[in-house]
């Protein structure tokens, strides 16, 4: 067992009650003489989770995706290289093959993959999961996902009960045709999303019946009604106390090497802390204790531990064009070179994160390295700002909701007093935010955009579409770009798509300056030296798939 060398704040009472004859069966040593104090045996990695799971199933939640990337398979799987790029690999689908129009998507599927209930995936379950994430009386909440699809919204608006004979077309029961409304660049991307998992028609309608209906169903809630195909089964559910993922001995890719995952609710940052450190987890995320991550880094103990990931997604602070002096493109540079966003960086997010200097995310396909980074340049700000005619400053304001850390917008405001800028710091509550900003009339404000799939389109478009522009108070006014934007999802040459990305990522960030890339937020988690062949989710979350995970055990 590692010692304690982190100092804690708190004193701390664990209360531990043994949860006899569950998961592993007992509560056997840990690496370094460790007795694990949950009742799981030692071939079960433990981690946790700071709130309770919205729900196991896809159809029912854009938040939670833990149980969803263990217990499922998609047609697709977006997969991490050792380089920290990414790529499109072939997942319950063996083969697919795109028409030349970028219409038709036809797959093959792996025959013999088998849901935990002894049914054997077919093509008909492809068509269950699309009918029954547009099911109205469902109200899913990952619809979004299938409404490309021919005849897809006409079952959303309930106009029709099935998409069969139109979105998709049955060839056999490993054979279908997925058809697009049109052409839909980014589609094998989508379909590597947790929504995108392919449910069980039999284990579905089961749990349906079972709860009373599709509105009660036990899917995604009761164990023993939620059945996926993948490498893990969900087992246990016991609320605000725990989850239990065990091993699935019969998954197509082979058995995984640990027994289950076994993920604990822990509501604070301190009692993680205090049940890493006495060996009781495997895995610390730092995401609410970011306080500790220099400590950790320069712990002998524990530094060799560290694993980093750069999260998919991009801070940033906007600009509205329709509020003076933003309007003009001179102070939208002054503002991106006079903001020392390493400052803000360190002082807030403790280092923990790298400068953006777009739109677009390290590990997102297409990703241009070589874009120019957005140097600080105090002086360089200030001859910008006095050729717009605003040498001796102006009044702006920032709006942000009332929950919301205060920190980055004191920075902001002490540093932009050095060009003679007034920052007004304007709080608000969430929904009078989001109202204002649907609207188009926002001022400044800071936010973070992660995203689901891997694809430039899943940025760029969400942003500086025409609906988007003004839904988000950006106001971008650069038509021709924006039309460039909206056509390019739907360019069929992948080498010319990337090319045109990069091109517009540079007019928008760069030539435009219409808004200001600050971070892309590092991910730091610590783990114990047990745990071996831990992959972060591509995307940075803290949701992961743990099937590659091995643990070293005592006596190895």
């Amino acid at each position: 067992m590692k010692k304690k060398l982190l100092s804690f704040t708190l004193v701390l009472v664990m209360i531990v009650t043994c949860l006899a004859g569950c998961g592993g069966g007992g509560s056997d040593a840990g690496s370094g003489g460790v007795k694990y104090d949950d009742g799981f045996g030692e071939n079960v990695l433990r981690i946790t989770y700071d709130h309770e799971n919205e729900s196991g199933d896809p159809r029912q939640t854009t938040a939670d995706y833990i149980i969803q990337l263990n217990i499922f398979d998609t047609l697709i799987q977006m997969v991490s290289n050792a380089d920290g790029s990414t790529e499109l690999k072939p997942g319950a689908a063996e083969s697919y093959t795109v028409s030349d129009d970028g219409l038709t998507y036809s797959f093959k599927l792996r025959e013999g993959i088998k849901y935990t209930n002894g049914e054997e995936m077919t093509s008909d379950d492809v068509l269950y999961t699309i009918d029954s994430m547009m099911d109205p009386e469902r109200a899913t909440k990952n619809s979004d996902w299938f409404t490309m699809l021919v005849g897809a919204q006409d079952v959303l608006d309930g106009n029709a009960d099935t998409v069969e004979g139109k979105g998709i077309i049955i060839h056999d029961d490993y054979n279908f045709d997925l058809v697009l409304n049109e052409s839909y660049a980014p589609f094998l991307s989508v379909l590597s999303v947790p929504g995108w998992s392919i449910l069980n028609r039999e284990a579905c309608d089961a749990a349906d019946e079972a709860g009373g209906g599709k509105t009660g169903t036990y899917f995604g809630s009761e164990p023993e009604y939620t059945i996926g195909s993948g490498p893990f089964v969900l087992k246990e559910w016991v609320l605000n106390d725990h989850i239990y993922l065990e091993a699935n001995k019969d998954y197509w890719q082979g058995a995984p090497k640990i027994d289950g995952i076994l993920i604990k609710v822990v509501s604070d940052s301190e009692t993680e802390q205090m049940m890493f450190e006495k060996g009781q987890t495997d895995i610390f995320d730092l995401d609410n204790a970011r306080r500790l991550i220099k400590e950790y880094e320069s712990s002998d103990e524990w530094k060799d531990n560290i694993v980093h990931k750069v999260t998919f997604g991009t801070m940033y602070l906007t600009f509205n064009e329709n509020i003076a002096p933003f309007d003009d493109v001179r102070v939208r540079k002054a503002l991106q070179i006079g903001i020392n966003r390493q400052e803000i960086l360190d002082s807030v997010y403790e280092g923990a994160g790298v400068l953006a200097k777009g739109i677009f995310p390290e590990s997102m396909v297409g990703y241009n390295k070589d874009l120019p980074e957005i140097e600080y340049d105090p002086e360089g700000a200030k001859a910008l700002l006095a050729e717009a005619g605003y040498a001796d400053g102006f009044d702006m304001e920032v709006a942000c909701t009332a929950d919301e850390a205060q920190d980055v917008f004191q920075i902001l405001q002490q540093q932009l007093a050095e060009y003679n800028i007034n920052l007004k710091i304007t709080q608000m509550d969430e929904a009078s935010w989001y109202d204002i900003r649907s609207t188009g009339e926002l001022p400044m404000y800071r936010s973070t955009w992660y995203g689901d799939f891997n694809d430039p389109d899943n940025f760029i478009y969400t942003f500086f579409s025409s609906a988007s522009t003004k839904s988000r108070s950006f106001n971008y006014k650069n038509t021709d770009a924006i039309k460039r934007i909206e056509a390019a999802r739907h360019m069929i040459d992948p080498d010319e798509r990337i090319a045109e990305y990069r091109d517009l990522e540079k007019i928008v960030v760069q030539d435009d300056a219409a808004w200001i890339p600050l971070f892309h937020m590092d991910k730091v988690r610590v783990v114990q030296d047990r745990v071996k062949n831990f992959v972060p989710h591509w995307a940075g979350w803290g949701d992961c798939c743990y099937y590659s995970v091995e643990l070293e055990l005592s006596g190895e």
